[in-house]
């Protein structure tokens, strides 16, 4: 389908691009790439590019599924160096593919958002910013915004850690200023990120306390190296590479049927894995009954993500490596204790406990059509078209939003597809001369009736991950099928499920639902008529 560049009159739309991840990135060179849109600009927490890979640096981070998945199929990495390849190599991926489109220039670097409010008169976005070194402060105003800034990104942090008094920092803020070597290091989590950093510090430190009471499925990861031979026929041998990337593709893909209650269509899958999860602890610790249990998961297969690797089980052969599954009950200075009665005095603590998606959208933070703040008006059900549009929000485009979340691939092709939604849209605006696209109500709610049907199928629904599941028993934050489902039905637009709102080039007569906009602008806005209480700065405005 041929997009269409400019509006009517020649001019194109103002973007913002919020976070300069592997979202927002893709989000600016499918802009410039696809649009030939210029005018876009990139705001960045950080001091680069790269997102969780630029955030993320502990010992051991590798990507957890096949690197070519980590790439955009727009833009081919022929030079991985395994099948499962190091943050380093990730993030140089991404960064090249940054300076390859230009987009470094566009990126206004170490610049935080405070607030996103849409406002009724001008049909337009009002981003407030503050730059974190000179806390200087702003706002701009753009025609839409993408918003990129994933969900790994807010390190959560348990209250009941914040008592120790050694030194102690978050895996997704790793401190390369204390050096851990022979140092009595304690590591709370044994999810993903944990079962990378414990086997790679493991010989360093003095003694390892790992701190886990709910230990995941883990199946070998089999790295495979890519020596010359493989390079110089991914770079050079006509549509291998796309073969072999489509292959690991659907072979990834395939494995979301682990991921289903069991049925027909799971059962083989579910059983293979099973047996292979046992085979994979027993072959390692194939002597030590006890710390088998231990590691041995208390609830269903593909509850939570399925772990690959060959190194997490010989760690805890080690005798410096000690695992505590009680719960802990109390931190004291720098000790640590069990319920068990185990107390333990460490000099680091470094904690593997994931991330608060909740906080990415704090009160006050997303306001939409009529002043409305979008997430204190979800409560606990977000609700969202595709976890891309949101109704409330026009021109407005979540990446890696609400329910889309997805717990057995690799992100990136799902990034690529709402993004490319989200380009078609633009160019659906600028092709019917409009000012504003806002998803319906009925068509998110739709959605949600799809997804609460669906994802009851699913393992995501069970206790076990209890912060995606509401007071009603619903479960949101993920998608409920294969990512091949989520682009058959993100393929296409479906203009008819958003209301518009055509641009102010035509007459207001013609435009009653733009004139009563307006109305609704100037009651929330009163300083367009010179109400002293304006919310908005408006020299900034017209600056």
């Amino acid at each position: 389908m041929e997009l269409t560049r400019t509006y009517p009159d020649g001019t194109t739309p103002t973007v913002a691009v919020i976070g300069a991840g592997v979202s927002g990135l893709c989000a600016a060179i499918q802009l410039q790439r696809q649009l030939q849109l210029s005018t876009y600009t990139v705001y960045e927490l950080e001091a680069d590019i790269g997102g969780t890979w630029h955030s993320n640096t502990y010992p051991g981070c590798q990507s957890d599924a096949p690197s070519h998945l980590y790439s955009y199929s727009f833009a081919p990495n022929y030079d991985f160096s395994k099948k499962f390849v190091k943050q380093s190599e990730v993030l140089a991926y991404f960064r090249s593919t940054a300076k390859t489109f230009n987009i470094y220039d566009k990126i206004r670097f170490k610049t935080r958002i405070t607030s996103m409010q849409w406002h009724e008169t001008r049909q337009k976005w009002i981003l407030r910013w503050v730059k974190d070194e000179t806390n200087e402060e702003g706002q701009d105003e753009f025609d839409m915004v993408i918003h990129g800034t994933g969900v790994l990104r807010l390190p959560n942090i348990p209250k009941e850690f914040e008592a120790f008094e050694g030194e102690t920092w978050h895996s997704a803020r790793w401190n390369h200023s204390v050096d851990i070597t022979g140092k009595r290091v304690g590591v709370v989590g044994i999810g993903a990120s944990g079962a990378q950093i414990i086997p790679a510090i493991a010989d360093q430190v003095q003694s390892l306390d790992v701190y886990g009471r709910s230990p995941c499925y883990i199946t070998p990861q089999l790295n495979v190296t890519y020596n010359w031979v493989w390079k110089l026929l991914f770079r050079y041998v006509p549509f291998f590479f796309a073969f072999y990337r489509a292959l690991s593709f659907y072979y990834v893909d395939s494995t979301f049927l682990l991921y289903y209650k069991l049925a027909w269509y799971s059962a083989f899958h579910r059983a293979v894995v099973y047996f292979v999860t046992w085979w994979h602890r027993f072959r390692h610790l194939p002597n030590d009954p006890k710390l088998r249990q231990q590691l041995t998961p208390a609830y269903e297969l593909a509850s939570r993500r399925i772990i690959l690797s060959d190194t997490f089980f010989p760690a805890f052969k080690k005798p410096n490596v000690h695992l505590h599954s009680d719960p802990v009950v109390a931190v004291e200075g720098k000790k640590i204790k069990t319920r068990d009665g185990s107390e333990k005095e460490l000099d680091i603590l470094i904690l593997a406990t994931g991330f608060d998606w909740i906080s990415n959208f704090p009160a006050g933070y997303f306001t939409g059509r009529n002043g409305i703040d979008i997430p204190v008006n979800w409560g606990e059900s977000p609700t969202t078209y595709y976890g891309t549009a949101v109704p409330l929000a026009p021109n407005f485009f979540l990446i890696w939003g609400p329910n889309s979340g997805i717990a057995h691939h690799a992100l990136t092709t799902v990034i690529e597809l709402q993004v490319t939604y989200a380009i078609t849209a633009i160019s659906h605006m600028m092709k019917n001369n409009l000012q504003s696209m806002e998803v319906k109500q009925s068509a998110a709610e739709d959605f949600l009736k799809l997804l609460d049907r669906r994802i009851e199928r699913t393992e995501f629904t069970t206790t076990v991950m209890p912060k995606f599941i509401n007071r009603k028993g619903q479960c949101r934050g993920f998608w409920f099928g294969s990512v091949t489902e989520f682009w058959l039905r993100m393929r296409k637009l479906h203009p008819e499920l958003y209301d518009v709102v055509k641009r102010a080039d035509r007459s207001e007569e013609d435009e009653p639902q733009a004139r009563e906009l307006k109305k609704a602008g100037e009651k929330q806005y009163g300083h367009l008529n010179g109400d002293s209480t304006s919310v908005f700065d408006e020299d900034l405005l017209e600056s």
